[in-house]
């Protein structure tokens, strides 16, 4: 019997992160959802993908939107199902204090890095169960860290790590998992902007993190349930304390 070919869901794929681990995807076989908000971005990125992946559908838009997640999960699912969700989009937001933080931001971080992933693994949970898949959230060590100004950012994260955990033991029954990964720190667009007019060369590139991709694609998804992994070690284990 042939096997189904595998399909992965990553937001935020347009560039850096997101894109480097659907190029890892694509090289793999998988059929791939992209998400982004650049539109001319996410067609680059398609037009590259295209080259290695069965198929890629790109959903251009705000992952906040609800149409937009919609979109994407249909997408998905007439593409046969899915194997793989990767919640990478996220919103740094102003760094600064917290004491003079304009506290209504939470309005639009706490939507992108956190709303947005728990409202698109609700709508994948029936394509998930169907191919005992696996639930990827990039997270970050702001979330345990406390660095000064990155406590809003932070805390989304640390939001989404905790409820990884749970949606890792509440799907357990599904046979669906759920994974937590800190990239680490990188020379991305989203980290230029924390250090604007700073050079940032020093950063590696999120190619770095491509040994790590390739290794948990490689992993039963029961076996590394609500893990935390630090993607930038040179090698195997990855693990992090949760």
């Amino acid at each position: 019997m042939t096997e189904p070919i595998q399909i992965a869901l990553v937001t935020g794929a347009s560039r850096g992160l997101g894109l480097v681990i659907a190029r890892v995807l694509a090289k793999r076989g998988y059929s791939l959802v992209i998400g982004g908000r650049d539109g001319e971005a996410l067609d680059r990125a398609t037009d590259e993908l295209k080259k290695d992946a069965p198929a890629v559908v790109a959903v251009a838009g705000d992952v906040t939107d609800a149409q937009v997640r919609t979109t994407m999960i249909d997408a998905a699912r007439q593409l046969g199902g899915l194997s793989v969700l990767v919640n990478n989009a996220s919103e740094l937001g102003p760094i600064g204090p917290l004491a003079t933080f304009d506290v209504p931001r939470f309005g639009r971080l706490f939507p992108v890095n956190v709303g947005a992933p728990m409202f698109l693994v609700q709508l994948a949970r029936p394509l998930l169960t169907a191919r005992r898949g696996l639930i990827v959230n990039v997270t970050s060590d702001a979330a345990t860290g406390a660095y000064p100004g990155w406590g809003p950012y932070g805390a989304t994260k640390a939001a989404l790590e905790l409820l990884t955990r749970t949606l890792a033991t509440e799907l357990e029954a599904d046979g669906v998992s759920a994974v937590l990964v800190d990239p680490g720190d990188m020379r991305t667009r989203m980290h230029q902007e924390a250090f604007p007019g700073e050079d940032i060369s020093d950063r590696p590139l999120p190619e770095v993190t491509e040994p790590f991709w390739k290794w948990l694609l490689d992993q039963n998804p029961h076996d590394v349930r609500g893990q935390r992994f630090a993607a930038q070690k040179k090698d195997a284990p990855w693990l992090q304390p949760a």
